[in-house]
């Protein structure tokens, strides 16, 4: 649930081979099949991951409390234990002594349940692999554009939400008890499918609907959406050739009148989208900057100026190790057929056609106006 709330130029070819040097990673040729244990792996980019590493050719064993879609992969193996902050609780008994060739933790934020697996596991794996979020950086350095793997992150003692902090803590943890075979990813907003949060949503089915629509800002605005397949296919690929060190996956960055456009042509909308300048909508009170996205009457806009460098942080590492990223459209095709797919959904907007219409009646008379 947290993760939910929170709930944003590539190389020169001829540079690649130069550049890769300067990163801290090892990487090595390697797509013998390998056995992979997952923390996890039943809700959302678990499942990703498992399908990507099946489709590799990789054996895999899921450990999860069997509670969270049990029937999913019936022929994996699947090891029931109990993860809990209170490590008196904890119950990883149906793990042995065994050992894997990787083991990859997808979820949590708790630094105490994230430690307490890896102090566990440490001496049995080669490769570690978490999975972080952009939301560990500090939040002072989330104005600047081009974000790297190297920025500060945010301090377990400081005064940013939980989830963040934990995440970022986590980090710093795991690198005191893996070391060097760790790998760490840094996704943005993840879409597609099997995500319940419905912030894509909301724009394919709003401009699905036809008519005029408000488009807020001037269309310049950045915005970062990455596909939690393209998240899967990394993980893969940084186990297939033993890559380790922190790598953002935020794809590439993009300015939401193209994230709006596509969102018109992957529905074959004819909408029409009025852009509004952002400080007049602010003025007649849309979005809090305390808002939850998914709860934003205009979903991943963030023009705050203290929130510029967050939907412009740098993937060029990732890039640079041969992550590839597939175009926006299939993302959004997926978010659609999900959501059609689970039985009983009502879609609702968070701006409903009314309020939207009204203030489309006080811009047009704004503008107007003499």
């Amino acid at each position: 649930m947290n993760r939910r709330k929170f709930i944003k130029n590539s190389i020169l070819a001829s540079a690649i081979s130069t550049t890769l040097w300067e990163f801290p990673f090892r990487s090595f040729a390697n797509t013998t099949p390998k056995n992979i244990l997952v923390l996890g792996g039943t809700y959302f980019l678990g499942p990703a991951f498992v399908e990507a590493a099946r489709a590799a050719g990789h054996s895999l064993t899921l450990f999860n409390r069997g509670v969270t879609n049990p029937d999913m992969f019936p022929h994996l193996e699947k090891l029931r234990g109990y993860r809990s902050p209170a490590t008196e609780e904890e119950d990883f008994s149906a793990l042995a002594k065994r050992k894997w060739d990787a083991v990859i933790d997808v979820w949590p934020h708790d630094p105490s349940m994230v430690t307490s697996a890896a102090k566990l596991l440490k001496d049995r794996t080669k490769h570690y692999l978490y999975v972080s979020s952009i939301a560990a950086y500090a939040e002072d350095q989330l104005a600047q554009p081009h974000i790297t793997e190297e920025t500060p992150l945010a301090q377990w003692d400081g005064d940013q939400s939980p989830y963040c902090r934990g995440k970022a803590e986590s980090e710093r943890q795991l690198n005191a008890i893996i070391g060097h075979n760790l790998t760490i990813v840094r996704p943005c907003g993840i879409k597609g499918v099997r995500d319940d949060t419905p912030d894509a949503l909301d724009w394919l089915r709003r401009l699905q609907n036809g008519r005029q629509h408000i488009a807020p800002g001037d269309g310049n605005d950045p915005v970062t959406i990455v596909d939690v397949k393209d998240v899967a296919e990394f993980l893969v690929l940084a186990i297939d050739k033993s890559i380790y060190s922190t790598f953002n996956l935020t794809g590439r960055p993009m300015t939401f009148r193209y994230l709006l456009e596509e969102c018109k042509a992957v529905t074959h909308s004819d909408a029409e989208l009025v852009w509004i300048p952002g400080d007049w909508l602010h003025q007649h009170g849309i979005d809090s900057v305390y808002l939850s996205n998914w709860l934003r009457k205009f979903p991943d806009w963030r023009p705050e100026p203290s929130m510029k460098g967050f939907f412009q942080i740098s993937s060029e590492k990732a890039y640079g190790v041969g992550w590839q990223t597939r175009p926006l459209r299939d993302t959004l095709i997926d978010c659609l057929e999900y959501f059609a797919s689970i039985d009983g959904y009502q879609w609702k907007d968070t701006l409903s056609p009314e309020e939207e219409a009204k203030l489309l009646e006080l811009w047009e008379h704004r503008t107007s106006s003499p």
